[in-house]
């Protein structure tokens, strides 16, 4: 039996939903917390679930430590995770000709674990500190009725009707694709760029010659129509024991006019440059996503509305990102119930850390995953000058373009006698802009 209005309601149960509810809960609030899965912690959807540990991303510097705590450095927070994780040891991008660019540092370039166990862990904590979950619920809308007070529009999955329930606040956490940010404001002043479509499948038996890592595989050569990207990671399911093995993730990821991305992935399998590292290996499971790209909502607290992890965010905060923020609107909601002083913190807080809201950064991004722009044998020839070199960086949206930017920066003499159309080609693509950057790569 619902209440008739509650302190806060969270609408969506990823890592920044259920954060937020545990957060607020712990902070002494009446707490709902919807979403539209019946079972909240089940994963179907695609997602590297990586932890980024290079220092400082969003601010922070996040580790796991003890084998079993996720643990944020200057937020003093620490999540608990009970399942099994890998540690990639290299970030490589290989092109259709077996050429690469590795990047790697002593602490690893990111930590893969599983989802579902730290979702299963956080809704246990919500539900003992007596946070009211509904499941198979759409949250619709979000309405500022009054100064204090929110409405929220729902339905269940199985039902065309419509019902309400009253808050003091209302928390966007209903994910990329966010309903709730939609009806803000501030959602219509975001910029649309496309809409890209994930698929996975989990491998057991890839036979691999690289140690754990994350791998894109860059070029045209390595999808049917030559667009989209693969990816692939060494992850464990959630059932992992200690001493297993971990399995492949591997992702094809395209805008939507495109090939589907089963005929994709089944093609890469059978067909590709590289099938016989796949040869004798078992689908154990699969996933799938739809993203749209937005820029960030620089604004995400709007009445007592506020949008927490990637409902306000170009593609992703990543799992780590979306707990943080969670958790830090979370507190500064509880402040301003106590005290009336508003949502300016967690704003600032958002736009100060999330790199997506500077200038800039989407741009940088884009052009390190839209590499694209040339053909298969232009990239072979450019990451055959890297081939034998190993090059310190992370898994990170933000900064391992800059690397691999810079790797090809320090060859560019050399280009430029070997290959002018090459060197005109990479710096003419690097002052290219978001947009541009997309087209090219589709």
């Amino acid at each position: 039996m619902l209440k008739e209005k509650y302190d806060m309601i969270v609408v969506g149960a990823g890592p920044a939903g259920l954060m937020t509810a545990k957060t607020a809960a712990q902070e002494g609030l009446s707490v709902l917390i919807m979403d539209m899965k019946r079972d909240i912690p089940k994963i179907d959807r695609s997602c590297c679930t990586m932890l980024i540990n290079e220092p400082s991303t969003h601010g922070d510097t996040c580790t796991i430590v003890n084998n079993n705590t996720i643990h944020y450095e200057k937020l003093g927070l620490d999540v608990k995770y009970t399942g099994q994780w890998a540690r990639l040891e290299q970030s490589i991008r290989i092109t259709p000709g077996g050429k690469k660019l590795i990047m790697s540092n002593p602490n690893g370039v990111s930590i893969a674990y599983n989802k579902e166990v730290l979702l299963r862990g956080i809704l246990e904590d919500c539900e003992k500190l007596g946070v009211d979950v509904l499941t198979e619920t759409f949250g619709l809308r979000a309405e500022n009725t009054k100064k204090d007070e929110v409405k929220v529009l729902f339905r269940g999955s199985r039902s065309r009707t419509i019902s309400s329930v009253k808050a003091r606040i209302a928390v966007a956490a209903d994910g990329v694709n966010s309903q709730i940010a939609m009806g803000l404001e501030s959602f219509k002043k975001r910029k649309f760029f496309v809409t890209f479509r994930v698929a996975s499948y989990f491998l057991e038996g890839v036979k691999s010659p690289f140690p754990p890592a994350f791998i894109i595989f860059v070029g045209r050569g390595h999808t049917p129509d030559g667009n989209g990207a693969m990816y692939m990671l060494d992850k464990h399911l959630a059932d992992a024991k200690p001493g297993d093995k971990p399995i492949i993730d591997l992702m094809y990821a395209t805008p939507v006019i495109n090939t589907s991305n089963k005929m994709g992935l089944d093609n890469f399998l059978k067909n590709g440059r590289f099938k016989h590292w796949f040869e004798g290996a078992k689908v154990v499971h699969t996933a799938a996503a739809t993203l749209n790209f937005y820029t960030c909502m620089l604004e995400p607290a709007e009445g007592n509305i506020i949008a927490v992890g990637d409902a306000p965010s170009f593609i992703e905060t990543y799992c780590q990102g979306a707990m943080m923020y969670g958790y830090k609107a979370a507190k500064v909601a509880a402040e301003h119930l106590r005290t009336g002083c508003g949502y300016n913190e967690y704003a600032e807080y958002w736009r100060k850390t999330f790199e997506y809201c500077w200038p800039g950064e989407i741009e940088k991004a884009l052009r390190g995953y839209g590499i694209g722009f040339l053909n298969d044998e232009e990239l072979d020839y450019l990451f055959g000058l890297t081939d034998n070199e190993i090059y310190d960086g992370y898994v990170s949206e933000n900064t391992a373009p800059a690397v691999m930017k810079d790797a090809f920066m320090s060859k560019m003499d050399r280009i430029k006698k070997e290959r002018p159309e090459i060197a005109e080609k990479f710096l003419k693509f690097h002052q290219s802009d978001a947009h541009e950057v997309l087209e090219k790569t589709k």
